[in-house]
């Protein structure tokens, strides 16, 4: 039984750091991913996979509100989440979104932070650095970070005249000394965050664990929407003790503004809604696919979207089960179960399952061109060849602006 418990359960780790005002009252937390209680620094290799975890940790397993109290939480997000259509599950009014320095400030990014900003959303831009053609982003941003220690005095102190024309709130962060503080008060700098007020906190806890196989079933059944039911999604739901902890700890957290708790696997489904779960089902898989897992989605993900893009250039019907179809055949690959098994366990009808396994029908014949396409295979046809070359730029293309938009 011991050896039960401890399969069911493993440790999630996070650091916060506060970020002070000019009386040294706390304003919000800078949420740091950590890979473990003793990690010092955050070490991330995937931005993507960091971002979800620190999220995820936030919502199922610390709660935002025992986080950051009423105050402000400030999250580093990747390009990728900051593309994403389908959001973050989350508390905005609580959540300062900081965009990173390497973002790329282009006309894509510009009118996806345009998007968050109108769902209510704040806006910070972190490791700032001015230039002209920036404007369009400031004047969409609630804070300014500056890097005292990368700056230094000068440039810091030309950063914040730059920077006195907009309606922006300026907080210096790696502010390591009393000589760092006193220098940023002088200029008339609001907030400030670094060392010298206190080091990141690192926090840890237990966390159910959650089977990869539950979440890769309730893809199944959320994408697959002409067999969509909520008795089916609870019946999933249920066989896995650690989503259901997670949902239920989700939806019974202050956030969710919900007057009654929810006690029951049904009721969490219905209250959290479709778009909700799938969005939820999306963060705790992004924050189990780092590193080489998280190389491996953008593959599945490419050929995913690549089965779409051709079956919809040839004008098929049901493109959303070429999506479908090209994700499940690696999922093999994903689990390290035998692909039939895993097939086996989704509620997917027999002849979907047969254009996986055995490339049967229009789904099967489109499956195999794309993964000979996708591997240097010859193909015969030249006008498939063209479709696919096309349809395959287009896929690529998607999945580097939406990485979480599955």
């Amino acid at each position: 039984m011991d050896e039960n418990v401890l399969l069911a359960h493993s440790n999630v780790s996070l650091a916060r750091q506060p970020i002070v005002d000019s009386r040294l009252s706390v304003m919000g937390y800078e949420l740091l991913y950590r890979k473990n209680a003793i990690a010092m620094q955050s070490d991330v290799i995937d931005g993507v996979g960091a971002t979800a975890q620190v999220i995820s940790a936030s919502l199922f397993e610390f709660g935002v509100e025992n986080l950051v109290g009423s105050n402000k939480a400030f999250v580093n997000f990747p390009r990728a989440y900051l593309l994403s259509p389908n959001g973050i599950p989350i508390h905005k009014e609580n959540l300062i979104i900081e965009v990173m320095e390497d973002a790329g400030f282009d006309a894509i990014l510009l009118s996806s932070l345009r998007h968050w900003v109108k769902a209510g959303c704040s806006i910070a831009l972190d490791d700032f650095v001015f230039h002209s053609k920036l404007t369009p982003f400031i004047d969409l941003a609630e804070y300014v970070k500056l890097d005292m220690l990368t700056l230094g005095n000068e440039k810091f102190h030309q950063q914040v005249e730059a920077l006195r024309g907009f309606n922006v709130k300026i907080i210096a962060e790696k502010v390591e000394t009393w000589e760092d503080y006193q220098f940023c008060r002088l200029l008339g700098v609001e907030y400030f965050q670094g060392y010298f007020f206190e080091r990141p906190e690192v926090i840890t806890s237990k966390t159910s664990k959650v089977n990869s196989m539950t979440l890769l079933q309730i893809m199944s059944s959320l994408l697959n929407t002409s067999s969509f039911s909520v008795d089916e999604l609870e019946r999933i739901v249920s066989q896995d003790a650690g989503l259901v902890h997670k949902l239920l700890r989700y939806l019974n957290s202050p956030l969710t503004g919900l007057v009654a708790s929810v006690d029951s696997v049904r009721l969490a489904i219905m209250l959290i809604g479709v778009e909700q779960l799938k969005s939820l089902t999306n963060l705790l898989l992004m924050s189990e696919m780092v590193g080489d897992r998280h190389v491996l989605l953008e593959q599945i993900m490419v050929r995913a979207k690549h089965a779409e893009l051709f079956a919809k250039n040839r004008g098929y019907d049901n493109q959303d089960k070429y999506f479908l179809a090209g994700m499940l055949s690696m999922i093999d690959v994903c689990t390290g179960m035998k692909l039939d098994e895993v097939l086996g366990e989704l509620p997917l009808p027999n002849e979907f399952i047969n254009a996986i396994m055995h490339r049967s029908g229009r789904v099967g014949n489109a499956l195999d061109l794309v993964e000979y396409y996708n591997n240097g295979r010859i193909i015969k046809d030249q006008q498939d060849f063209e479709d696919l070359k096309v349809t395959y730029l287009s896929a690529v293309k998607w999945v580097d602006e939406f990485l979480v938009a599955i």
